[in-house]
């Protein structure tokens, strides 16, 4: 096993960026990463990294390297992977991300029972709404909402969401309730990050541009502002189900509706799924249809 000394090391460093926290992640002292990454170094004959007081950068070397390395770690991973799927009991580290809200809201509770039922599964949950590169950031499973792009990745369908069109009975009360989707030029929309809103007309997708006062980038402060009257805004379902409920809020132009779209485990293409992340995925299926 000397060629494969300091590589998990290696990696650790360039992935972080910092000696320290790749002894943190590994569960390693400082001292030890250091000895393993010079001695891996001295037997490539090759600087990977520059050192400085401040930081760890690695050369452009060290970027090849890793870019190349890092396939061999996921087929040894791949290796250890196929005996563990063996494995009943789920254990050892999963790292995940998921997008900002949906995670706090519905990932992560599920993440917390599964980790309460499995004492011996460790979680490093990065929630971001940035689609992480998972080969490169080194994670196991990314949650992903909406229609997945081509890609190499595996995937399980874990739930659905809707895209919902609505506004509050006083709005609707003092403007009128729109029934085409020309109409809604003569009223206020709430805008998201995009200004524009995709609906189905006549079983074909298509994106309408709307306009309003409000743009917000927070779906809550949305929702809040549709409540109070100030427009029309259209939401996944997750955020407004209990202003539907409550009658809050009304469902407006629903003929117009967009299609259920997927919300997505996606892990790396690899040929064995650990048995922690196989049984999570499990427990994701489970809670959010809950």
């Amino acid at each position: 096993m000397a060629r494969w000394d300091g590589i998990d090391e290696f990696i650790a460093v360039g992935e972080e960026g910092s000696f320290t926290a790749a002894a943190r992640i590994l569960g390693l002292s400082v001292a030890h990463i250091s000895r393993h990454v010079t001695a891996l170094e001295q037997r490539l004959n090759t600087q990977l990294l520059t050192r400085t007081t401040r930081k760890v950068v690695l050369t452009k070397e060290g970027e090849i390297f890793l870019h190349q390395i890092k396939h061999l770690q996921h087929a040894m991973d791949d290796a250890t992977q196929g005996l563990a799927s063996h494995q009943t009991t789920p254990k050892g580290k999963i790292k995940l991300t998921a997008p900002v809200m949906f995670g706090e809201t519905f990932i992560m509770p599920i993440v917390h029972n599964f980790m309460h039922d499995h004492p011996d599964v460790e979680v490093i949950a990065n929630l971001s709404n940035e689609q992480e590169d998972l080969l490169d950031g080194g994670f196991d499973l990314a949650i992903r909402l909406g229609h997945l792009k081509d890609s190499s990745l595996k995937a399980r369908r874990l739930s659905e969401r809707r895209f919902i069109m609505c506004a509050s009975p006083a709005y609707l009360r003092r403007f009128g309730e729109p029934h085409t989707l020309g109409e809604l030029h003569n009223h206020q929309c709430l805008v998201g990050n995009s200004s524009y809103w995709r609906v189905n007309e006549n079983e074909r997708e298509k994106h309408i541009k709307i306009a309003g006062r409000l743009h917000c980038n927070s779906g809550w402060a949305l929702v809040d502002g549709a409540k109070k009257g100030l427009g029309i805004v259209q939401l996944p379902d997750y955020y407004i189900d209990n202003e539907l409920n409550s009658g809050e809020l009304v469902p407006i132009l629903t003929s117009y509706q967009p299609k259920q779209e997927g919300v997505w485990g996606v892990y790396p293409p690899r040929q064995f799924v650990a048995t922690n992340v196989r049984v999570l995925l499990d427990y994701l299926v489970a809670g959010l249809k809950e």
